[in-house]
């Protein structure tokens, strides 16, 4: 593919970058570019050798975001269960930047948990994944107790940060 035609397609993009990810033909084009700077552009999650079987098909890709977005989802429901207050917001944002941590760098085990799961043509039928037992046993998988207590840590700091501005403020306006 010449600088010409890379140029080309970009000047014929869809308004919506995301449909990209469901295009096969622009899939493939990628892959050329990045053959043609000689090494991986580095862009989105890194599957290793296994991303060529993701990229097989747009629908593959399609299914590992919709999981990616079903974990980030369960992961709110889950912490939002246990009444963390004002330090859930903070908890979830952990939490998900970990998920997302584990999906770019996975190791054999989670690869292959993952491609099971994007396999099972049973759950992709909706906008989420609806089986809360899968997703709460890939994030079992997925966060380790050390990832707890990074999410706990992070998540104990923002509460003690919120308490000292608030006692600042307290004097201030006494």
């Amino acid at each position: 593919m010449s600088q010409h035609e890379l140029n080309e397609n970009q000047n014929n993009l869809p308004a919506n970058p995301m449909n990209l990810l469901l295009d096969e033909e622009y899939l493939r084009q990628a892959v050329q570019a990045e053959e043609l700077v000689g090494g991986n552009i580095g862009a989105g999650l890194d599957w290793g050798s296994a991303f060529g079987d993701l990229i097989l098909t747009g629908e593959l890709l399609g299914r590992l975001t919709t999981l990616r977005v079903s974990l980030n989802k369960e992961v709110r429901l889950l912490l939002n269960d246990w009444n963390l207050g004002s330090a859930t917001k903070i908890a979830v944002k952990a939490a998900r930047e970990r998920i997302l941590e584990k999906l770019r760098l996975p190791t054999s085990e989670v690869r292959q948990h993952i491609l099971l799961t994007l396999g099972n043509n049973e759950l992709y039928g909706e906008e989420f994944i609806s089986n809360r037992e899968i997703l709460r046993e890939l994030l079992e998988l997925l966060l380790t107790p050390q990832d707890w207590e990074t999410i706990a840590a992070v998540a104990a700091d923002s509460l003690k940060q919120q308490i000292i501005n608030q006692a600042i403020a307290e004097k201030l306006s006494a």
